[in-house]
């Protein structure tokens, strides 16, 4: 098995990255703090895609038990909230469990019979006639 490798960032990209994530996304922004020109931005985001994708699966895993509680907070409804804004917490919530790998368990119950039949195939030789 090869290790992956893990990519050496620049301390602007670092700069950046950091940026991008406290300010909520905003890239324009992410890209001023970083003193990176505007007119390299598609090189900047291609340079450290991989990286913005690996902190945003991290972010999304912080989100996770905030995302169950609200689950179970769903279940454990009294009537309070609005059926509409429970269903869009509860649809929220799902989707990003499914984004990190927490799905809805699905299982698979596949069964077969084998039958082993015998076939008799002709021999080889020719036929012998054995009528009187």
């Amino acid at each position: 098995m090869s290790a992956i490798v893990k990519k050496t960032l620049t301390a602007k990209q670092e700069k950046f990255l950091n940026s991008l994530f406290e300010n909520s996304g905003n890239v324009k922004s992410a890209m001023e703090v970083a003193d990176y020109h505007p007119a390299s931005r598609s090189n900047l985001i291609n340079s450290v895609k991989n990286e913005i994708i690996e902190r945003t699966r991290l972010a999304l895993a912080e989100s996770a038990p905030k995302s169950a509680q609200r689950i179970q907070e769903g279940l454990d409804a009294d009537g309070t909230l609005p059926s509409s804004q429970m269903e869009v917490r509860m649809k929220a919530a799902a989707d990003i469990l499914d984004r990190i790998g927490i799905t809805k368990r699905q299982e698979i119950d596949v069964r077969a019979e084998v039958v082993h039949g015998v076939v008799l195939l002709p021999s080889k030789r020719p036929m012998v006639d054995i009528t009187p």
